[in-house]
């Protein structure tokens, strides 16, 4: 986001002034504010993904929040050594605010040029680097069904059969099929798809298993008989959907009315 660009460079100070610690601010009227980040002390540190330490997570005073209000812009805190996507902690705070969260990854040396953002604007759907919660094989169905038939026609990609529709955002962890999560299995009805044996057609969703015993890759179907999905360490791409959807477990046909 250009427009942000100083205030990005106010909060990689800020993010570089308080390392190893994770800093945190907002961004208001284009200008980065730096917040104290009220986490616990790190001297509390444990060697736990969930650790709430300064070191491991942010905290802002609600107080901050209800000062700044409507007028909040984005959320940005920094990733001290990594990682450089959003924890699903990150992801469940995003949608609790409803406001476009940024993150600074730095090192002892170094920031990352650009922030990480999500929560905002929707990149478009093809040719888009991989990122866990952000562009992701989830985010590329998601999106697909928040630009609607006009928006991919205009991206070139013909036959979408809805209107922009809205899907529920689900924070999930990195590599969450290793563990206890299963992303699409336990969501899908939430999101409003049903299970479908008929034919395939544009705007369906398949589910596919990739070196896991959980289905843990998703795509659409759309015109042409191409598919769109999102594979890590690769960008973001349309597909004959002959051999895919030879490989698909599943399939999923929208049939909620949640439309934007």
């Amino acid at each position: 986001m250009m427009k942000f660009a100083l205030a990005f460079e106010d909060a990689k100070a800020h993010a570089r002034r308080v390392y190893p610690e994770e800093s945190c601010g907002l961004i208001v009227g284009g200008k980065y504010i730096a917040c104290e980040n009220v986490a616990a002390d790190p001297t509390t540190h444990v060697d736990d993904p969930n650790c709430s330490c300064r070191r491991c997570s942010f905290e802002i005073s609600p107080a901050v929040y209800v000062n700044h209000g409507d007028n909040i812009e984005m959320v940005v805190h920094s990733h001290p050594d990594g990682p450089f996507y959003p924890s699903k902690a990150d992801m469940e705070c995003q949608v609790q605010t409803g406001k476009p969260w940024a993150i600074i990854t730095l090192d002892e040396e170094r920031a990352a040029d650009k922030p990480v953002i999500w929560g905002g604007d929707i990149p478009e759907l093809l040719g888009r680097q991989f990122m866990h919660g952000v562009t992701d094989c989830y985010a590329v169905i998601k999106d697909a069904y928040a630009l609607g038939k006009d928006a991919l026609e205009k991206q070139g990609i013909p036959g979408w059969p809805y209107d922009p529709i809205i899907l529920p955002e689900f924070p999930r962890s990195d590599a969450w099929w290793e563990g206890g999560e299963d992303l699409y299995i336990d969501n899908f009805a939430k999101a409003g798809f049903v299970e479908t044996t008929d034919t395939p057609r544009p705007g369906d969703v398949f589910l596919m298993k990739i070196r896991s015993s959980k289905e843990n890759h998703g795509g659409l179907l759309v015109g042409n008989d191409l598919i769109v999905h999102h594979l890590p360490s690769r960008m973001s791409r349309r597909e004959p959907a002959g051999l895919w959807g030879r490989q698909a477990t599943r399939w999923l046909r929208y049939k909620g009315n949640a439309h934007a």
